[in-house]
């Protein structure tokens, strides 16, 4: 499941803290994304980065020519899956296109159907990556945000405010649809970015768990599929 993320601007950089197995988005050599966890529901309990069930145990860069789209560079990151003795990877893939401003973030989960049999809340969702704070950076940090919501994307609401740990982006899962981020310190002169669903759209969700934005794989598929 695809995510993407689109600037104005031209010099979006991914980087990686090692120590604290996260990714951080800079746009204009400015930070605009702190990642939060990477994690997946499988065998009917969570798998985490940030509590070590998946912690991150390498990196990866590598690049290659898309037919359509043409270059593109792609920062993997590797987390370890050890479900009752079977060991597996999964890859978070944030791939980044060299003919316009974007990235596109997939989950791998592997080679094998992670299975389970229980569902969990209808907001929810069971794999979750990429995962964003939702957090002013510092005290120059005056972005805000604009959002359309409506059931099945209809688009019957729109929200706008401020970005910061106190801010509800969406109002549910099952409503929630794109969101632009803007710079409102430059009074819409700056940059701007969208953060939507690029495939997979009816399999594909995003929650809201206190002041963390997360996407992935929407409840209702009790088995997440090889991807």
């Amino acid at each position: 499941f695809v995510l993407l993320l689109i600037s104005c601007a031209y010099d979006i950089k991914v980087s990686i803290d090692q120590i604290k197995g996260q990714y951080n988005i800079s746009i204009d050599n400015q930070i605009w994304f702190h990642s939060s966890r990477t994690a997946l529901y499988v065998n009917n309990r969570w798998y985490s980065s940030n509590d070590s069930t998946s912690p991150l145990i390498d990196t990866r860069f590598v690049q290659c020519n898309d037919p359509n789209l043409g270059n593109w560079n792609e920062t993997q990151l590797i987390y370890i899956l050890n479900r009752n003795g079977i060991i597996s990877n999964i890859t978070g893939r944030i791939r980044q296109w060299n003919s316009q401003s974007a990235l596109t973030f997939h989950l791998d989960t592997g080679d094998k159907i992670l299975m389970n049999n229980k569902l969990l809340d209808k907001n929810r969702i069971r794999t979750i990556f990429p995962s964003f704070n939702i957090e002013q950076i510092d005290g120059n940090d005056n972005r805000g945000y604009f959002t359309f919501q409506g059931v099945m994307m209809d688009f019957d609401s729109q929200y706008a405010g401020i970005w910061n740990s106190t801010s509800e982006i969406i109002g549910n899962s099952l409503e929630g649809g794109p969101v632009v981020l803007f710079d409102l310190n430059k009074k819409g002169q700056g940059n701007v970015v969208i953060i939507s669903s690029f495939s997979q759209f009816m399999a594909t969700s995003l929650n809201q768990q206190d002041n963390i934005l997360q996407y992935g794989a929407m409840d209702s598929m009790i088995t997440i599929p090889v991807n």
